[in-house]
Order: structure tokens, then C-alpha cells, then sequence
């Protein structure tokens, strides 16, 4: 049983095995067709001593000279083998100390046909020159083009560019997971080696050691070793009608080898001209399991135009088997591994992939390969799909879109990939790649897929409620003069409504509403601000430690997004602006206000109306976002007055001291007394003084009493375009993005009265406040502040781990709880 990941251990070669040189004993001669005159290249030359053994091979070149080295003086007989003819018999040499030079063999083209051979179901297991059986002269073809892939000529070398990869598929195979690919050039005739025919003959061709199960893949030494052909039986193999110009050499262990893990398989001939195709093996002596996943190879031959034999294609398959999960009634997880319950996770495929081809300057052969070539469509003008990048899952295999949006990511190997195709534009927000399933293809057929829709932008990037009454978003970068990116710089979109003119002719003066939203650079320097109205002029500007910069825009009807790129023109030193306040010659320094509402249970106050008074410059009036914050840029240092209004609560005024730079002003309202104010001021990364609402989350994380908990430093470090996001990858629950975000149980299930079993979803609380209040409601997780407003997260994955004060009771008892604790 296979209880590790499954590995192969395939060895390339990066050079050519050279024999030994000796100084004497060497035959030089050449090979000609019958005509006496015109050079054979590409046979096979052997010299057979006395006794009958082969005392020497060699492969004839481009004019048909070759080249034989004895090991010893004596009488040789030679020989000229070539695929599809009968053997020539050569002349008898008498080689001694001396090199015999000039030797002329007349190749005699009496041709072999495989055409007129019936397949039968007769086996041999002893295949060799005296067994006289038909099944031998195929085998003897076969052996031909295998032993040409091991000689080499006294030519130039050839020199073979191949691909080596390293693949993981699904447990149905049709998907490509993960691949490893790298590429080599070298001079070579063995694309690769595999271990020495005796060792596989005594330690099989699956072998488990502490470092998990290696797999083992038969080269041309190992199947024309006398081991191999001694350990197997041999017979016909029909192709039938999938490939009818074919006849095949099956093999398989011999009855002594049964119960050892062994290969069997078939050498595939071309029935026409006798020439080897390819090999298809399997590994025997495997758990059933293992053999119905297809456990592995094939090896593929290739005749170039000059005559020689190569490896061109080469793949060993290998399935990796893991346990079922099982689920006890009780909810908890039970792994169980046993012979009989293995199920295959996955199937690793190793191989390789000969391309090119040369010797000298000529070229042999070149493999096009396949290729995935997809069309990116826009549906509509707002959406750019030039410059769009496909990568393919778990390759490094990529490619950008062309100013028509057809991307094609060439050569490839063959298989099935996901894909994914992400726009410039969906780079810059953040946004999920558009994917689908594609097929690497010969053929000059092209798929298509559909970039997002403004729309589906929109709706993608924004809040819900933010857009919900045809607003539409900005969005941009913000840099330096010199190129260089502004992070956590602060971004602020102003404009005003409800103007209206007050006063009489002699004293008219204008009244309006101005309302601000903002965020915060990323550290690429990227900003998106949801919620601004269409057809107002809007004010954009970025305020940073070392500058500001301003832009005005308006978003026209039929437009749901424009970007806006700010360049942030650097300040004076602090010290050379100070002279220049005191000397008259700039403006007193500024401060940046943002003030945020909340009521008295923590919660933030949308939609209320503040009366702002500063020290200096005129009355303004602004009005709280979803999150209850507003942001006031531009404000003069000193005595802030803030007048605070909304149906349903306590209208009341305070008053806080703004200083230069950064100030956060927390204001709570109360249904039944006047507002007060929280804090006054906070400066960088120091903690509110007052909201005591988020010391319970901080404890309980010290504690460890959430199943899972993030606090502000886990979120900044993952940098989410929504909150939810967060939550994905977490064990104990299921995160569905479907028409809605929502979120549900994976340990239990909601049981009803009358025994029906539906799905149990979690309950949500925002600041203490239960939204999805009902016990069979789900929430949509896209409802949630930003990431930018939360102070923390907490998710309690069962009943057990929710504190007291949060737990639900009776028909509404909870399965979970997600709590969101804001800024």
C-alpha cells in the first residue's frame, strides 16, 4: 500500500556515453545501397565473434562510413541491421594488431513485411535469434530502432533541446493543478536513463524506502537487456481499429516475476515500413486502486531525417493515494487509512519532451506543441481588455493580451489548464481574476471569455448601499515627482448639495451641504472611493506629510467610475514654512479632521448632519458616510465646534481642540442625553482613549477564547478589497460567493421540527449590534465595513466557544458567531 506522495526517479542524460578508445583492433569501412555507389547512413553495423557474440556495434554517418573497435583480435563477421530489411551479411575479417581500413558492404534491400503477419494469442518467453518464431522477427525490428538511439556516429554530435516537467493532476487527471518545467541543451542520444537492467531485475520497478515509493521507467539499455528478455514473455498484440496501420509486441513478467512489481507492456510497430513507434507500459503487482488510476508510461521514437533513432517523448504516471475524510455523527473529523478505503488525491506525471533538433547548423527536427489561445472580450466601452494577462494555475506559464485582447501563451504542454485572465484595470482594484477551464490545442481554434462589465466592476468594488441609488466611484494611484509611490496618504472626495441662497438683496449669501468621504493609499499607492455622486462636481484631493495635491472631475450620467491619478507635490521643511508663516509669506499650517459618530452601544451613525465651526473660515456642514465617519481636509488648526444632528437621537454640540496635522474626533450620540465627546484628538497609531468597546476583543484574543481572531495589524498585512475575504481558508466554516457573500457552518447542520435538515448559518454582529437576526437568515458578508474601518474580527465556530453575553437560546440557538468590532 502506497502511503506517501508517489515520486519518479527519471535520469536525464547531458552527455554521450563514449566507449573506450583502444589503439588497434578497429575496422573503418563505409555502406552503400545496392547500387554500389550512393552512401547508406542511419544502419547499424555489428561485428559477431566466433563463439556468436556481439563484439562491437557501430552506426554508420552521412556517407555511410563506420566505424568498429574490438576489444580483442580474431575472427568477426559483419553484419548490417537496418529497419524494415533483412539482415546483410558482411565479409569475414581476420583483425589483428593492425586497423583494417577500406571495408565496402553492398546493403542488399531485401525488405521485411509486418503487413502479412497475423496477430495471434501465442506467447513466447524466450525471445531470441534461435526461438524462429514470427514473434521474433517483430521484436528484432523493434530492437533495431532502439539500438540506433544508443550509437552514435563519428560525426558531429547531435545536440537535442527538450522540455523536463514535473506535473500534478486532479484525482480525474483531465486538470492540471501544479507543474514544474525547465528546459536543457545538450549533446545527446539518450533523452533519459534509467537504472541498470540488473538492479531492476532484482529490486523491481516500484520500490518503498523511508523517503516514500519511487517509480522506475524502462530506457533502451533495460528492454534490450538479456535480463529483460529473460524475465518476460513475449506475444502478438492486435491494435484494432483505434490505430489499424500498427502491430504490437506485448509484454509481461514472466511467472517467476509475478509477485514482484514489475512493468508490462507493448512495443507499437508501423506495419508498413517496420518502424518503431512507441512503448506503452504499466506497473503490475499494484493495489487495484493504483492500476484503475492508469499507474504508468509511455515512451515515444522518433526517426530523423538523417536516418538516426531518438527518444522523442517520454512520461511515467504515478497516482498518490490519501484516505477518504470521514465525519462522525458527532461532527468531528475521523481519518481512516486502511488497503481498502485508499482513494487516489491526485496523479503526478513526470516526463519529457524532445523540441529541436541540430547538428551543425542543420536542423533535424522542431516539435510546434500545442497552445492555449484565448479571446478577451469587452461588453462594453468603459472596459479595456489590451494589456490583459492570462496565467495558466500552477505552471509559470503566462501571456498579455494584444491591443485586439487575443492572448496566446504558446508552446505549452499538452493537457488541460484553469485559467486566469485579470485586466489592468481589475489589477488596480483588487479585484478577483475572471476564469475558466481551457484546452492547450494544435489547432488554430481560439476561446473566448468575457472581462467584467462596468457594472459588474461596480457592484464587485463598492458596498451595496454605497451605490444603491446610481452613485458611482473614483479611483486612481497617487506618486511622486519622481515616480515614487504615496502610501497611507490620505484621499478625500468633496462636494456640495442643497444650495440654496439666503438672505435679502442687500445680504444674500449662499447655504449648501458639503459631504466628504475618503480612504487611505495602499502600499502600491492605489485608492478607491465608493458612493460619489454622478453629474456634481467633485473635489479629489490627496493630503500627505510631505505634500497635497487636488483635482477636480464629474462623473457624467452614463459613467460609473473615472480614475484619477495624483501626483503629490512635496512641501518646505517644517522649519523653512514656519519662517514663512511669521514673515507673512505663506499660509498658517492646516489640519486634517476626521470625525466619527457612533451611538452608545458602539455602533457607527450614518447619515447624520454635523454644523462645523473652526476657529477660522466659514460655517461648513457635512454629513456622516455608511461608516459614520466625515472627513473635514483643510481646516485650521485651533477650537473646533461640532453641532450634531439625526432623527432618533439627541441633537447636541462639542467642542475639541484640532492641532497641525492628523486629528480623529470620536463623537457619541444618545437617544436620551446630549452627544459627548469621546476624545479629542489622536495622533498616528496610538489607541482611542474611551472606546471601551473593543477591550473585550482584546482580551479575548490574549486569551484565545475566538476559534480564530485577526486584529488591525492581521488585516493591514493581508490588505482585503472586502472584509470577508479575510474569513476565506478558515476550517470551521464555508464562505459562498454566489449572488451574495454569505457564510455557513461545515460542523452542523439546523434541525427543524418536523426533521427536515438545512443549512446553518452563522450569525454576524457589527459592534455588538446581531445582523441577521432571524435563525435561518443568512447575511451578506459584502454589507460589512470596509477593511479600513475594523479594529477586529472574531469568529466563534460553535455554540460552546460564544461568550455569554452574545449566545442565542432556544430555536434560536446559534451554530457560530462572526463578530466585527469597527475603529
Amino acid at each position: 500500500m502506497l502511503t506517501r506522495p508517489s515520486i519518479v526517479e527519471v535520469i536525464t542524460a547531458l552527455s554521450l556515453a563514449s566507449a573506450g578508445r583502444l589503439a588497434a583492433q578497429v575496422v573503418h569501412g563505409t555502406v552503400s545501397l545496392p547500387d554500389s555507389t550512393t552512401p547508406l547512413p542511419g544502419v547499424i553495423v555489428t561485428a559477431t565473434d566466433a563463439r556468436g557474440a556481439t563484439a562491437a556495434r557501430a552506426l554508420s554517418g552521412a556517407r555511410g562510413e563506420f566505424t568498429l573497435r574490438m576489444a580483442a583480435t580474431g575472427q568477426y563477421s559483419l553484419k548490417v541491421l537496418r529497419i524494415g530489411f533483412r539482415p546483410t551479411q558482411g565479409p569475414l575479417l581476420s583483425v589483428g594488431t593492425d586497423a583494417i581500413d577500406g571495408v565496402h558492404i553492398v546493403f542488399a534491400a531485401d525488405p521485411v513485411s509486418l503487413a502479412a503477419i497475423n496477430v495471434r494469442d501465442r506467447s513466447t518467453c524466450r525471445v531470441n535469434a534461435d526461438t524462429g518464431l514470427l514473434v521474433t522477427r517483430v521484436w528484432e525490428e523493434a530492437r533495431k530502432a532502439m539500438l540506433t538511439t544508443q550509437l552514435s556516429t563519428s560525426e558531429a554530435p547531435l545536440f537535442a533541446e527538450w522540455i523536463e516537467y514535473d506535473r500534478t493532476l486532479d484525482s480525474t487527471a483531465r486538470l492540471v493543478r501544479e507543474q514544474h518545467v525547465h528546459t536543457a541543451r545538450n549533446p545527446t542520444t539518450h533523452a533519459f536513463r534509467s537504472r541498470p537492467p540488473e538492479v531492476l531485475d532484482s529490486t523491481g520497478y516500484v520500490v518503498a524506502d523511508s523517503g516514500g515509493i519511487t517509480y522506475y521507467a524502462p530506457d533502451a539499455t533495460v528492454l534490450l537487456s538479456e535480463s529483460f528478455a529473460a524475465g518476460h514473455c513475449f506475444r502478438f498484440e492486435s491494435s484494432r481499429d483505434r490505430e489499424p496501420g500498427l502491430v504490437g509486441i506485448a509484454f509481461q513478467p514472466s511467472r517467476e516475476r509475478r509477485e514482484i512489481r514489475e512493468i508490462e507492456g507493448t512495443l507499437w510497430l508501423d506495419k508498413a515500413s517496420a518502424e518503431l513507434r512507441r512503448l506503452d507500459f504499466r506497473y503490475t503487482n499494484l493495489p487495484d486502486v493504483t492500476r484503475a488510476a492508469g499507474a504508468g508510461g509511455i515512451v515515444e521514437f522518433l526517426r530523423l531525417a538523417d536516418g538516426n533513432w531518438i527518444i522523442s517523448r517520454w512520461s511515467a504516471r504515478m497516482p498518490r493515494l490519501g484516505a477518504p475524510s470521514r465525519t462522525s455523527d458527532n461532527g468531528l473529523r475521523r481519518v481512516i487509512m486502511t488497503s481498502t478505503n485508499a482513494i487516489v488525491r491526485s496523479i503526478q506525471v513526470t516526463g519529457g519532451e524532445v523540441v529541436r533538433v541540430t547538428r551543425r547548423d542543420s536542423l533535424l527536427y522542431e516539435e510546434r506543441g500545442p497552445r492555449i489561445a484565448l479571446q478577451v472580450v469587452a461588453p462594453d466601452a468603459l472596459m479595456t481588455v489590451a494589456g490583459s494577462v492570462a496565467s495558466l494555475d500552477g505552471t509559470d506559464y503566462h501571456g498579455t493580451a494584444d491591443s485586439l485582447g487575443k492572448v496566446v501563451v504558446s508552446p505549452v504542454l499538452a493537457g488541460r489548464y484553469h485559467a486566469r485572465v485579470r485586466t489592468p484595470f481589475m489589477d488596480s482594484l483588487g479585484m478577483a481574476a475572471v476564469e475558466r477551464d481551457v484546452e492547450a490545442r494544435t489547432d488554430s481554434r481560439v476561446d473566448s471569455l468575457r472581462s467584467p462589465s462596468s457594472r459588474d466592476v461596480l457592484t464587485k468594488a463598492c458596498p451595496r448601499d454605497s451605490i444603491a441609488h446610481g452613485e458611482g466611484m473614483l479611483y486612481g494611484s497617487a506618486r511622486y515627482g519622481q515616480a515614487m509611490v504615496v502610501m497611507q496618504a490620505t484621499v478625500v472626495v468633496t462636494w456640495k448639495s442643497d444650495i440654496s441662497i439666503i438672505g435679502a438683496a442687500d445680504a444674500v449669501h449662499w447655504q449648501y451641504t458639503e459631504k466628504t468621504v475618503g480612504t487611505l493609499t495602499d502600499d502600491a499607492g492605489r485608492w478607491r472611493i465608493c458612493g460619489v455622486p454622478r453629474d456634481r462636481l467633485l473635489a479629489v484631493r490627496i493630503i500627505a506629510d510631505s505634500g497635497f495635491d487636488g483635482r477636480t472631475i464629474r462623473l457624467g450620467d452614463d459613467q460609473p467610475f473615472a480614475a484619477v491619478d495624483l501626483v503629490v507635490h512635496q512641501d518646505v521643511t517644517r522649519a523653512a514654512r514656519e519662517v514663512a508663516v511669521a514673515a507673512g509669506l505663506a499660509d498658517r499650517p492646516r489640519a486634517f479632521v476626521e470625525l466619527a459618530v457612533i451611538d452608545t452601544h458602539g455602533v457607527p451613525v450614518a447619515d447624520a448632519t454635523l454644523d462645523i465651526a473652526p476657529s477660522t473660515g466659514p460655517t461648513r456642514t457635512v454629513v456622516t458616510g455608511p461608516g459614520g465617519r466625515a472627513l473635514l481636509p483643510d481646516v485650521s488648526p485651533g477650537r473646533l465646534t461640532v453641532r450634531v444632528r439625526r432623527i432618533g437621537f439627541r441633537q447636541g454640540e462639542v467642542v475639541a481642540s484640532i492641532e497641525t496635522g492628523r486629528n480623529t474626533v470620536p463623537i457619541v450620540m444618545s437617544e436620551i442625553r446630549l452627544p459627548t465627546l469621546d476624545t479629542v484628538r489622536i495622533v498616528g497609531d496610538q489607541r482611542l482613549v474611551g472606546l471601551r468597546r473593543n477591550d473585550e476583543f482584546e482580551t479575548r484574543r490574549l486569551n484565545h477564547t475566538a476559534t480564530v481572531s485577526f486584529n488591525r495589524d492581521d488585516i493591514v498585512k493581508r490588505n482585503p478589497v472586502d472584509v470577508w475575504q479575510m474569513l476565506t481558508g478558515v476550517s470551521a466554516i464555508r464562505v459562498v460567493d454566489s449572488a451574495g457573500v454569505t457564510v455557513e457552518s461545515t460542523r452542523s447542520n439546523k434541525t427543524h421540527p418536523d426533521g427536515s435538515v438545512t443549512k446553518c448559518y452563522l450569525k454576524v454582529m457589527v459592534d455588538g449590534m446581531v445582523m441577521n437576526a432571524f435563525a435561518d437568515q443568512a447575511f451578506d458578508l459584502r454589507l460589512l465595513p470596509k477593511p479600513d474601518e475594523i479594529h477586529g474580527i472574531e469568529l466563534f465556530a460553535g455554540p460552546a466557544s460564544i461568550p455569554l453575553q452574545y449566545l442565542g437560546s432556544g430555536g434560536d440557538k446559534w451554530c457560530g458567531l462572526i463578530a466585527i468590532w469597527t475603529r
